[in-house]
């Protein structure tokens, strides 16, 4: 069974919009467009530029609110959303696919592979940290969101961030691992449609490489190709394996 994150649990809603407040501010936007036109038809410029900026006052707050309305809000009077937290089967899962595909590119003998799994691990705890310390703001790792599993997950506002960490050593990422993370973050954007829930999400690629500049240049000239013909909001970070380790592991 998944656990629950009991203090990580976020409810969205749309804020249902007060008829009668849009109704009395229309009215009154009406009486001063109205004043607004006599004042001018009476000549009394005074008068016309008071109507004309409780107008544009009155218009700008309607606007704001209006705005606000079409966004979504976090509110403790509704449903929760639950995270879950993943299965150690799908983390170990996941890990051992990833260390596999780094022995295979860096052709290490079985005897490496304790060494590379904790390479791994370390360049994953590392990169959230930094995603972390830039968002100012705890991510909940190795949970599952509308029932799809992820590295981590931001929730800043109203803005569901779904994080996915990969290390690279060689300036290329497997297409596959691409197609397999956008339709984990489609599967999740589905996912909130059936339970009538619609906050904005988006997708971060987290790569922690260990590449010189000149692959480093050639790996991110391939990245925007890889993701042209997506409709998704996908976001890309590039760290530097060694760089983390110089911010949090050493003095």
């Amino acid at each position: 069974m998944t656990g629950k994150l009991e203090r990580a649990n976020v409810n969205f809603v749309r804020p249902t919009p007060n008829y009668l407040l849009l109704f009395c501010g229309g009215l009154v936007l009406f009486c001063l467009l109205v004043g607004l036109i006599m004042s001018v038809m009476a000549q009394n410029l005074g008068l016309a530029v008071v109507f004309l900026i409780s107008s544009v006052c009155l218009s700008a707050f309607a606007f704001l609110n209006l705005r606000e309305v079409k966004k979504i809000a976090v509110s403790e009077n509704v449903k929760k959303l639950d995270w879950d937290i993943s299965l150690p089967e799908n983390q170990r899962q996941k890990l051992t696919v990833e260390v596999l595909e780094l022995a295979r590119l860096l052709d290490i003998t079985d005897e490496q592979m304790s060494d590379m799994l904790s390479a791994y691990i370390v360049a994953e705890d590392l990169a959230l940290r930094q995603i972390q310390q830039e968002a100012k703001m705890p991510v909940m790792r190795h949970v599952s969101i509308a029932d799809t599993p992820f590295d981590a997950v931001l929730v800043k506002k109203d803005l569901i961030t779904c994080i996915e960490v990969s290390f690279l050593v060689t300036p290329e990422i497997n297409q596959q691992k691409i197609e397999w993370m956008l339709r984990k973050i489609n599967t999740v954007k589905e996912n909130f449609k059936s339970m009538k829930l619609d906050p904005k999400i988006r997708l971060l690629l987290v790569l922690v490489t260990q590449l010189d500049q000149e692959d480093e240049a050639k790996l991110r000239s391939t990245l925007v190709s890889k993701f042209n013909s997506t409709t998704v909001d996908v976001d890309i970070r590039l760290l530097d394996f060694e760089g983390l380790q110089k911010i949090y592991a050493m003095d």
